[in-house]
């Protein structure tokens, strides 16, 4: 538990008696042979992810249309391939021009066929959507074995439960999962610590299209801060289906920010997940969790609120990793302005290293949205893409790609990266994951009117391992969970979480690249419900299905600092 003042004291999982690795997925290695004209590869059309983002009027008039959508990554159908689902915004009479009786374009969620093409099952499986969306959130919310998904909606989200056959059930009324607000972000946490996955939604801003700028003005539209703000919501899950508003009496109704996302980590390792919102225009809030669902607002003393230059710019979304190897949680958060670094220290204060990564001066001119931490060659530490797009006007910029030198700084990769770094895209949400299971991390990005992109990562001759949690105690998907793998002489450190930035969820597999290693030493795996589960010599280039014993087989972590 997080101390109630300054930002708390770090937790470090005690040791535990070795196991022997369950069975796992072994994945084809990338043939290192192939010409390499560049990291990256366009295979949209090859694998049929054919999807368009549907701006119902043609042209970018106001705010919530400039947002975009993106979507999430889920294997829904348990074949062990991850699937895609993207949303799609459509006309609203409050937000869009477009004429009367102007259809909406359905969601999408692309099946993955053995990691070799998509094809878009959403009619068959009940997920076509409504309304004007946004984003999606996946997570087995009712510890079934079967990922359930939440779609993001201005004016009222929806909640769709796997009915474990390749279907879903729209449950969200009778979930008790109802509200009108204008939903831009959504992740599933398990707040109190029951086992049972909870639901926050962050919610954005009251549009009212009678607010019009000056006469003058140099920008086309209002900004947030011309706009009320609106109140983000808990949902607490009670274990039988139904959700109860717990927004009041859980702390997080934080007034004046207007969120743009909302991101669960466990910034402090003590155990529970706290929450970091991304707010447009108003300082950040880092929602420091007591470990029984209560929160207070600690981003000023940890911080995180505003950017290295004081700043409250516009934040789009935050990705959580360890950058510079020191096996603490860093935050990387995108914005419409200048973008932070936050490093963590073993205190928990964070200090913004934008300036001393390289990171703005390889993105200070661009408006960055989706970014992602990913070990895109494996070498052991976590590269960073950005998602760049104009807020204004339906034009395209360049996106990025940066490779880290091993110590939290950062070099420009992007000429690099293949073809499509030489386009510019209107991006919003991106995620990385691993279409094929190859152990490469691929990419796939949603823009503003246009086509959804699918990059294919190459590879090389580095090693991996992938790791797929299943509770049993704790949450079936082990979120919260804080994983650290040592292998070649040095350790890596992750945390199974909701992987959530703006707009978009990414794998939800945790991804370590090995360098040269063969084999990974020791994973040590620290459930949330306080097991501690040590493996040993474990093979890599595979993917790992990792499930958590009971207690007579593992030691609770009694010995916490």
């Amino acid at each position: 538990m997080a101390a109630a003042g300054g930002c708390g004291k770090r937790s470090a999982p005690p040791s535990a008696p070795a196991q022997t690795p369950p069975p796992s997925q072994t994945a084809p290695s990338h043939a290192s042979s192939r010409p390499a004209p560049g990291v990256f590869e366009i295979v949209t059309d090859q694998t049929g992810l054919h999807f368009r983002h549907q701006l119902a009027d043609g042209k970018l008039s106001n705010i919530m249309e400039s947002d975009g959508a993106g979507g999430a990554i889920l294997d829904y159908n348990g074949d062990g391939f991850m699937d895609v689902y993207l949303v799609n915004s459509g006309p609203d009479p409050l937000i869009s021009d477009a004429p009367a009786g102007t259809p909406r374009k359905p969601n999408a969620l692309f099946r993955n066929v053995a990691g070799k093409r998509f094809e878009n099952v959403a009619a068959a499986a009940g997920v076509s959507g409504r309304g004007f969306g946004v984003a999606a959130a996946a997570a087995d919310y009712d510890n079934d074995g079967d990922a359930d998904l939440y779609v993001v909606n201005f004016g009222g989200g929806i909640l769709y439960r796997n009915e474990g056959d390749g279907t879903f059930r729209d449950v969200t009324k009778e979930a008790g999962v109802v509200h009108r607000q204008a939903a831009i972000s959504a992740a599933w946490l398990d707040a109190d610590g029951d086992g049972w996955l909870d639901l926050f939604v962050a919610n954005y801003l009251k549009y009212d299209p009678s607010v019009k700028l000056p006469p003058g003005s140099s920008q086309p539209y209002p900004g947030p801060l011309a706009y009320p703000a609106e109140f983000n919501i808990l949902f607490r899950n009670r274990g039988d289906g139904r959700f109860e508003d717990v927004s009041e009496t859980s702390g997080i109704r934080v007034p004046g920010h207007r969120a743009m996302s909302v991101t669960p980590l466990d910034y402090d390792l003590d155990g529970d997940e706290d929450l970091y919102v991304s707010n447009d225009g108003t300082p950040n809030l880092l929602l420091r969790n007591n470990g029984k669902g209560l929160f207070e607002d600690a981003a000023l003393q940890c911080g995180v609120g505003f950017n290295q230059f004081g700043e409250a710019a516009g934040s789009m979304g935050a990705a959580v990793g360890d950058c510079n190897g020191d096996l603490l949680p860093d935050l990387f958060v995108t914005r419409f302005g200048r973008a932070s670094l936050y490093v963590n220290s073993p205190g928990g204060f964070f200090e913004d290293r934008i300036v001393p990564s390289g990171i703005l001066r390889v993105s200070g001119d661009y408006v960055a949205w989706g970014g992602n931490f990913l070990d895109y060659d494996n070498d052991g530490d976590l590269d960073i893409f950005i998602a760049t797009g104009d807020p204004h006007y339906l034009k395209g910029l360049p996106p990025l790609l940066l490779e880290n030198k091993g110590d939290g700084t950062f070099r420009n990769a992007t000429a690099q990266g293949g073809e499509f770094f030489r386009r510019r895209f209107n991006a919003r949400g991106s995620g990385a994951f691993d279409y094929d299971n190859d152990g490469w991390m691929d990419i796939v990005l949603t823009t503003l009117g246009g086509p959804a992109v699918l990059l294919h990562n190459r590879g090389g001759t580095n090693h991996w391992l992938g790791l797929q949690l299943v509770g049993s105690r704790s949450n079936r998907d082990g979120f919260g969970a804080l994983v650290e793998v040592r292998a070649g002489g040095r350790a890596l450190f992750q945390e199974c979480r909701c992987p959530v930035s703006y707009v978009f969820q990414q794998d939800p597999r945790l991804h370590f690249g090995l360098g040269k290693a063969a084999r990974a030493e020791r994973i040590r795996i620290r459930w949330p419900s306080g097991v501690v589960q040590e493996l040993t010599h474990v093979k890599a280039d595979r993917y790992l299905t990792v499930k958590e014993p009971s207690a007579a087989s593992a030691r609770p972590a009694e010995a916490r600092r």
